[in-house]
């Protein structure tokens, strides 16, 4: 076990968890809403890996906590009328307390959407019903990392999903004329399913130019927008 992240134990979540606010734009470069990122620190203000943290939380069954805590933490700029898009591990959407969850925030759900990246196995039974549940709480749920998990398209084809995120690491292949084919191949494919399409990843001019030439409804990436730690927010 990694040692850094054993400590981890040792501390509240609360205190080692900082969140940013990452900018989704349209087209025209308006911001439309904001990605929740999650930011860890150890006790000497150093950044810990992200995703280490998340697989380490998963390994131990207790990634529901970090979600529950994000979600307390965002309930305020709800509040505020601010669209917050947040990552929910689909084995928190699964729990049987996660709508219970969801009801005790004190704000206009209609602001908040949930994507979701799957991770192994998933009850798709269940999931139609959460999924279900979310909408008419007025909920957007998305797919996260579109299609790079095995399984996504039948999770898109199996549930009513509002929104597709394209999984950021295709961007970087649109240098050649085949990975640009298969990037306007997903793109078209999404928009005859009629779902929405938010292009994330975006860190060159040559992406950008790319993704307005094509069309999407959506964009967000360093290129366009940094994300912005909570202490910054100027909402």
């Amino acid at each position: 076990m990694n040692k850094q992240l054993e400590n981890l134990l040792k501390f509240n979540l609360e205190d080692i968890l900082k969140v940013a606010f990452q900018p989704i734009y349209s087209l025209e470069g308006e911001v439309k809403s904001f990605e929740v990122l999650s930011r860890f620190y150890n006790k000497e203000n150093d950044l810990i890996s992200t995703i280490k943290v998340i697989n380490f939380l998963e390994k131990l069954d207790i990634i529901h906590q970090l979600d529950f805590l994000i979600l307390k933490k965002i309930e305020k700029y709800l509040k505020k009328g601010k669209k917050i898009a947040i990552n929910i591990s689909p084995l928190t959407i699964l729990m049987d307390e996660f709508i219970e969850k969801i009801n005790l925030l004190k704000c206009d759900l209609s602001n908040l959407e949930i994507e979701l990246t799957e991770r192994g196995n998933l009850d798709y039974e269940k999931l139609i019903i959460r999924v279900n549940q979310l909408h008419k709480l007025g909920i957007k749920v998305a797919i996260d990392d579109f299609p790079i998990e095995n399984s996504s398209l039948e999770t898109l084809l199996k549930t009513k999903i509002n929104k597709v995120k394209i999984d950021r690491s295709l961007l970087n292949n649109i240098d050649c004329p085949l990975g640009k084919e298969t990037y306007r191949g997903i793109v078209a494919l999404l928009k005859t399913m009629k779902h929405e399409i938010t292009t994330e990843g975006i860190e060159t001019k040559e992406q950008f130019d790319f993704i307005k030439e094509i069309g999407v409804d959506f964009i967000q990436g360093y290129y366009i927008g940094e994300p912005i730690l909570e202490n910054e927010l100027l909402f």
